[in-house]
């Protein structure tokens, strides 16, 4: 199939969510838009959490080429961009051109000015989950007639989202909401209310973000390198917990990071240290295991290296407040 092509522009929330329902899911009746599976596979949803406020919802695979245009539009609304997938970025006069990228990336965000447009290629196979913030005008006006300083500050910061986006990580708080909000249990979610008082939480994250803005070099004093690095290190944790916890001189050493500043910045990120990180894992893993996929706890101790059954059972009691069938 050839490349799909849409054009829109971010001026009315009723207006995107009709064009995007008639064009993928003409007769849906769920507030989610399904892709149809020649496009791709997953989802589309839009929410007003004010008359001035929308909130985007993607959370979707591309089964073909797709090009989005988002046209430019008079009104200086903000646009607020929260990912957990990689985009490459040229800023021409009028126009951001974004692609897909294969390059790694923990999670981050940008501040986009409406009246600047943007073309975003995304790839056959690209895995997209995001989630976009519009600010009418009229919700931020109030906010720059208060204090020039804050729109000088918001101006700024939409100036270096994009020329250093890798120092714009998604901090710990921020990366739960957006799981939250991207990938939700739809059993447990009741309503729409569910998606708005999270996408409150987060744009409050936001403003936070801008207040504490510090320079153009080193926005918020991140080391993205060394982000990457400690979310590269969870991720060797997470595939590894079927091997005893190698020790934080270990980790600190596969992050090219000090002991002491690896340990302080996974513990922010993660709001855990390395090990409590790690155990958790291995709790949650075996709960999955038992009853998600059967599993006999001799089985799920032998897999996950877990050598003594009281210390297990006590523990799986402290973390989902119930005891695995101990039957060795």
């Amino acid at each position: 199939m050839r490349m799909k092509k849409y054009s829109f522009d971010f001026s009315d929330i009723d207006v995107l969510r009709s064009y995007f329902k008639f064009q993928l899911d003409p007769n849906g009746t769920s507030d989610r838009i399904y892709f149809p599976p020649e496009i791709g596979e997953g989802f589309l949803c839009y929410y007003k959490i004010s008359p001035e406020v929308f909130l985007f919802i993607n959370n979707y695979r591309a089964h073909v080429d797709i090009e989005y245009i988002r046209k430019p539009i008079a009104e200086k609304d903000i646009i607020l961009h929260f990912r957990k997938y990689a985009l490459d970025h040229q800023i021409k006069e009028n126009e951001i051109v974004s692609s897909y990228s294969e390059n790694y990336t923990p999670g981050n965000m940008r501040c986009m000015d409406a009246q600047q447009g943007e073309r975003v290629y995304i790839t056959k196979g690209a895995d997209v989950k995001s989630i976009m913030i519009v600010l009418k005008s009229e919700y931020t006006k109030p906010y720059f007639i208060k204090s020039s300083d804050m729109a000088e500050k918001v101006d700024s910061y939409i100036r270096y989202s994009h020329q250093d986006i890798n120092k714009f990580y998604l901090s710990y708080k921020q990366s739960i909401l957006f799981d939250q909000i991207v990938n939700p249990n739809f059993n447990k979610v009741e309503n729409y209310l569910f998606f708005i008082a999270r996408g409150i939480r987060l744009l409050e994250t936001f403003w936070k973000d801008v207040l504490m803005w510090d320079t153009a070099s080193n926005p918020f004093n991140i080391n993205s390198a060394q982000v990457g690095n400690i979310y590269k290190v969870s991720s060797y944790l997470e595939s590894n917990l079927h091997e005893p916890f190698v020790g934080v001189d270990r980790l600190a050493s596969m992050a090219h990071m000090s002991r002491t500043n690896f340990f302080n910045m996974f513990k922010e990120i993660h709001n855990k240290t390395p090990l409590e990180f790690f155990n958790n894992k291995k709790l949650e893993s075996s709960y999955n295991m038992i009853f998600t996929e059967g599993l006999s706890v001799k089985e799920v101790m032998d897999n996950l290296n877990y050598s003594n059954s009281s210390k297990f059972r006590k523990a799986f009691f402290n973390r989902f407040d119930l005891y695995p069938d101990i039957n060795i």
